[in-house]
């Protein structure tokens, strides 16, 4: 019984890599609930304008953009997810806002996004730099297409804090993952050419949230 649990864990876990199939609609739909209370704590440290244009990197089952696409009704929510089943999940979900023309979710890669340079106010990443294939050059390819003086978020339950550490190190022996610090997350905003970068740690919970700006001359 116990290796079941364990192979039924390992292969729900690997579904967060990239979901596909039944189970990952089931995973989108856990994220979406899972995902909330996170989001709406890491949100309260950026300022989304009403008129803000944003990106959701890994846009999962679609609810982080629903809630971007209310924070900033005039703005452009575009939305990039390396799986076909979280696009199509995220396309369901907002299927209101992209009929106003003003929502576009679309298959792709963080390491090349598919916008020009300085195209958003704000780009956000929820729980989703663990799977990114090469964090130092996806950090620039963020500063790239933000905005001067733009914003990026970024989200994590699953970071190097000792209070979590052996919650944490449950969910890593069961599919591979980035295991930063919140050194480490500074750090590398900083490396990619952020300024201004915060770090906010949520006791309780064991949440990480970093932003970082974009300079208005590199």
């Amino acid at each position: 019984m116990m290796y079941l649990k364990r192979v039924w864990k390992k292969l729900l876990m690997g579904q967060c890599r990239r979901p596909g199939g039944i189970l990952g609609e089931y995973i989108g739909r856990r994220m979406n609930r899972s995902h909330f209370d996170m989001t709406t704590w890491g949100l309260s440290h950026v300022d989304v304008a009403p008129d803000a244009d944003v990106l959701d990197i890994g846009c999962g089952g679609g609810r982080t953009l629903a809630r971007l696409a209310a924070l900033s009704p005039r703005g452009r929510i575009c939305g990039i997810d390396a799986s076909g089943k979280s696009v199509a999940m995220s396309r369901r979900h907002t299927a209101a806002v992209i009929a106003t023309g003003r929502m576009d979710v679309r298959r792709g890669s963080v390491s090349a996004l598919p916008f020009r340079d300085a195209t958003f106010h704000l780009v956000t990443a929820v729980e989703t730099h663990y799977f990114w294939p090469d964090l130092a050059s996806d950090f620039r390819e963020v500063l790239r297409v933000l905005r001067p003086g733009g914003r990026f978020l970024l989200l994590a339950e699953i970071y190097d804090t000792p209070r979590f550490d052996a919650r944490n190190r449950k969910y890593l022996e069961l599919v591979p993952m980035t295991y930063l610090t919140a050194a480490q997350c500074r750090d590398l905003f900083t490396a990619a050419g952020f300024d201004d970068v915060a770090v906010h740690e949520e006791p309780d919970h064991g949440w990480l949230c970093c932003v970082g700006r974009r300079p208005n001359i590199l």
